[in-house]
């Protein structure tokens, strides 16, 4: 596909990476994923602990190795399912704001590379990343 490119067509590309990573809210929702996974962690790991413990019966034994594995179970699905979740919504969110962004700017295509993988050529100047990333902060923040 080839796009007719003239200075009122106002295509710019920004890097994916950068600005999921810097965006405030994958930030706070990090933030808050990882005291969740490191509360959950420390169950795994207490009852890990009570395993080790010399003189342990076999039923006790039994019985928390079946809470190990169940809990260690939940760890991982807490993780796979809130990367997943998260995601999900801090996308939606850079899209919108994107939007916004675009139509403030009068851009007709913002392209979305990671690390310019599926770009062969862009010229600097069309690098906007910077520019999205203050927008969509500021944006989350409610200052814009």
């Amino acid at each position: 596909m080839l796009l007719n490119y003239n200075n009122s067509s106002k295509i710019v590309y920004v890097d994916n990476i950068r600005i999921f990573d810097n965006f405030n809210m994958t930030k706070e929702l990090k933030n808050s994923g990882e005291k969740e996974f490191n509360l959950q962690k420390t169950r795994v790991d207490s009852l890990y602990t009570k395993l080790q413990t010399p003189g342990i019966s076999p039923s006790e034994k039994k019985m928390i190795m079946q809470q190990f594995i169940q809990q260690k179970e939940e760890l991982e699905q807490f993780n796979q399912h809130f990367a997943t979740e998260q995601s999900t919504k801090i996308w939606a969110r850079i899209k919108s704001y994107s939007s916004e962004f675009s139509k403030e700017n009068k851009y007709k295509l913002i392209i979305g590379s990671e690390n310019k993988i599926n770009v062969l050529f862009a010229d600097e100047n069309i690098d906007v990343t910077n520019e999205l990333l203050t927008y969509i902060n500021k944006k989350y923040e409610g200052l814009k």
